[in-house]
């Protein structure tokens, strides 16, 4: 990140300055070499189980995944495991899972036994950098290096190279080890057998390596494995193995050594998860062949990545930030397997829920990746657009052009598989054309634009057809017509915990005090009552989702205590009028044949009509450059009106801030109808329109002003994802409180694009002084604590990584554009 200077610590409002101090010395800590020669990320760990979650549910340890790997390693935490690369942690097809706490450990020793080389009394260094693992080993009269390169997604080669420093010759006998591990976590004790009886790897000896099947498991929330999951070992040297149980010993004996003579030796270590793998041990053999210009072409491969990283602070070469963000998104990058027919990126490998594809952070994660592999962040995009619904889709042809929330391994019951985390149930929101866009100014190919324009298209206008309940032009966040949402007859479902235990149409008798309910005037007549205490509704829920903010406190989600408060404060107490306040309600959309498209909830959100603004705009630059100016120019006439609808709709001259609008849906009810949403607070949708360049210049110095004030959004770690005057601001709460460096980015492009540079400059120079871990060894996190800046949520995660690149590319370059 470019360091602030003095003058801009001089320029800084009085907030930003007294940090000014820390910040140039925090900042200057993030300048590196060109090419580093360690990692940003501590990859040392060795599991003791299967799973071993922290707190936030992370596997605890920080693999190394490449090329598009679903199977990665570690550096071993002690001595006791040199010379080998501890787990692999694989992952079964959507969860991660470390099978062994060392499989493939290494041990030396002269054949006629004259000498062992132990590891515990070897001189033992182990270290990282961007795509290799390496260690050292010394003895009197011996040294080992090994390390481990990924060649390509289904393939790591480990490079054992020995030279004999003694003044005799020495003849090896080389012996490799490894047991599975049997607990199903650390914490329980439990055996994975003991959870699983059908879990029953089995290794089986070859003459060069071995071979393990992990057997079929089909836990759609915890483990999957298919009948055709295998991990191979094979080496470039003749080897006896003998299987025992859960482990084994393979030994190999080398030729002599002469003094100060050099040896290599190789082997390869292979994932396959289904039958569409490629992977099979000829294809394995052949790749020893060509070892060692393998290993040479991955080194290359990183070197042409880190060049093309923004130089820091005007040096030659990029910030160990950048290089760090780097390492996260090739290590979430997953090559075609399962349901995905192109190269994905998922939000992280070590997070437990998170090993499938989400829109938008495709779209965040395939913009930051553009200037670094177009070709790759070009391929994560089309794996979402692979499942674009098309009007002759058998299950919602009525969400014709609509790009579903996520794609994991494996497809849902409803699409015929057997997958729990597959996703229809909403669309995210619309920044696809921002991120093909991106792509097209990297790689300049006409084809890419013309395979994409009419995608596009399609996605734009599902909007406007599936989610403008009146159809004044502004857009709501809504859901799908999907069986959690409604009956076969279309009445939504939700669940009710009522203050009396009144009889009420369309409910059914209470369970343990929750009734569950069909139809909107059901739901309707309760909400009108205010006598509930607490209300389920999936299509509210799912309407967060879409929003990609899922419990932000616009979507009416506030916790009871803070409700309460409310209350007394805004109502003097009456609480069912507090309820009235916050509670959303859910709208039908159907086509004038009365066919049931999809809900809205009865807010048009100003942050997703700003970015279908920045859409429309991105849209006509496609246009013209695909030599198509008439239509270019229908867009941006759409995008001028659309300006003028947000300015007028969404913005409040008393507050100086943007809010949702909560619309009246009756019959002529106006273009702005209904009122904004102010009492729900202040959150980061309102400098939305900033970033997209829809404010205009009044406007948008009222919106800076709040994200500056120290009582609204710039707290020590700042920019949360709710103000601090906001209700229901809960610090740890994940988007009512967290911050998280998608709207970090979204606010500092918002304050350049109209001249606030230097205090752009200053609140990300800030953040970075403060939240946990940046600048050491940890990995990059989802969201950080606004105030303590403590590491929260997923860890190696993406799209944080994506706008950490973006910040360092864009926040001293971009021109101001008002």
């Amino acid at each position: 990140m470019r360091n602030l200077n003095n003058r801009h610590c001089a320029a800084s409002p009085t907030l930003l300055r007294a940090a000014c101090a820390v910040l140039l010395a925090t900042a200057a800590m993030l300048v590196q070499a060109d090419v580093p020669d360690s990692s940003g990320i501590d990859r040392h760990g060795t599991p003791a189980a299967l799973q071993e979650f922290d707190s936030e549910q992370n596997q605890r340890f920080n693999p190394l995944f490449d090329a598009g790997s679903w199977h990665g390693y570690l550096l071993p935490a002690t001595q006791a495991q040199a010379g080998s690369f501890t787990g692999p942690l694989l992952i079964a097809e959507e969860y991660g899972i470390f099978i062994a706490e060392a499989l493939d450990q290494i041990e030396l020793g002269e054949r006629d036994k004259r000498q062992r080389y132990r590891l515990d009394q070897a001189h033992w260094t182990s270290s990282s950098r961007p795509g290799v693992l390496s260690q050292t080993l010394r003895w009197p009269g011996l040294q080992l290096d090994v390390d481990l390169h990924f060649v390509d997604a289904g393939n790591a080669i480990v490079r054992y190279r020995l030279r004999n420093t003694s003044t005799h010759a020495q003849a090896l006998q080389l012996r490799w080890h490894g047991s599975l591990l049997d607990k199903w976590d650390k914490s329980s004790g439990q055996s994975v057998q003991q959870r699983y009886p059908a879990w029953k790897p089995r290794l089986d000896a070859s003459r060069d390596g071995l071979t393990l099947a992990l057997g079929q498991v089909r836990d759609p929330v915890n483990l999957m494995t298919s009948a055709q999951s295998r991990y191979r070992i094979v080496r470039s040297v003749p080897s006896q193995t003998s299987v025992h149980q859960r482990g084994y010993v393979s030994s190999a004996a080398l030729r002599t050594l002469a003094p100060s003579a050099s040896m290599t030796i190789y082997a390869v270590h292979s994932y396959q998860l289904g039958a569409d793998d490629a992977n099979n041990e000829a294809s394995e053999r052949a790749l020893l062949a060509r070892a060692g210009q393998a290993i040479a072409a991955s080194e290359q491969r990183w070197s042409r990545w880190i060049g093309r990283l923004p130089p820091s602070n005007g040096t030659a070469g990029a910030s160990a930030l950048s290089v760090k963000a780097l390492e996260t998104l090739v290590g979430n990058w997953r090559a075609p397997r399962g349901a995905f027919h192109h190269d994905a990126l998922v939000p992280s490998g070590t997070a437990r829920w998170f090993n499938g594809a989400w829109s938008w952070d495709t779209w965040k994660q395939a913009y930051g990746l553009a200037t670094i592999d177009p070709a790759l962040a070009a391929n994560t995009i089309r794996a979402l657009f692979d499942y674009q619904i098309t009007p002759t889709d058998t299950l919602r042809a009525q969400d014709a052009g609509m790009v579903i929330d996520n794609v994991f391994y494996n497809r849902d019951q409803s699409r015929g598989g057997d997958g729990d985390n597959w996703n229809e149930r909403d669309t995210k929101p619309p920044l696809a054309a921002w991120a093909v866009w991106e792509i097209y100014r990297n790689n300049g190919d006409l084809r890419w634009l013309q395979e994409m324009r009419p995608k596009l298209e399609a996605y734009h206008r599902w909007w406007y057809r599936n989610r403008d309940h009146d159809g004044n032009g502004l857009v709501e966040y809504g859901a799908t017509v999907h069986r959690l949402h409604n009956d076969e007859q279309g009445a939504m479902r939700f669940r009710v915990r009522q203050t009396a235990q009144l009889a009420q149409p369309g409910c059914a008798a209470p369970v343990d005090g929750v009734s569950a309910c069909l139809g909107l005037d059901s739901y309707n007549r309760i909400l009108d009552s205010g006598a509930y205490d607490a209300l389920e509704v999936p299509v509210q829920e799912a309407a967060g989702y879409e929003s990609g903010m899922d419990n932000a406190a616009r979507f009416g989600f506030i916790e009871a205590d803070a409700l309460q408060r409310y209350a007394q404060r805004a109502h003097g107490g009456d609480l069912a009028a507090a309820k009235r306040d916050w509670q959303v309600r859910v709208l039908e959309n159907r086509n004038a044949q009365g066919q049931l498209l999809g809900y809205s909830i009865n807010q048009e959100s100003v942050d997703l009509n700003a970015f279908l603004y920045r859409e429309k705009l991105i849209l006509a630059d496609i246009a013209d450059a695909l030599s198509d100016a008439p239509v270019a120019a229908i867009w941006r006439a759409q995008a001028v009106t659309l300006k003028g609808k947000i300015n007028r709709c969404f913005f409040d001259d008393k507050t100086g801030f943007y809010y949702d609008r909560q619309i009246d849906p009756s019959p002529g009810a106006g273009e702005c109808a209904g009122h904004l949403l102010t009492e729900r607070g202040r959150g980061p949708e309102g400098w939305t329109a900033l970033w997209a360049g829809a404010a205009d210049a009044r406007q948008a110095e009222a919106v800076i002003a709040t994200m500056l004030n120290p009582r609204e959004f710039a707290s020590p770690t700042p920019l949360p994802t709710a103000a601090l005057s906001n209700p229901a601001y809960e610090a740890q709460i994940y988007w009512r409180g967290r911050v998280w460096l998608d709207q970090l980015y979204f606010a500092a492009i918002a304050m350049q694009n109209y001249g606030h540079q230097a205090d752009a400059q200053a609140m990300v120079t800030r953040f970075l002084a403060h939240a946990e871990g940046l600048n050491g060894s940890a990995p990059i996190h989802e969201n950080y604590h606004p105030i303590n800046g403590r590491m929260l949520g997923a860890s190696n995660f993406s799209w944080s990584a994506a706008h950490l690149l973006m910040l360092e590319r864009e926040l001293r370059t971009k021109q101001t554009k008002h």
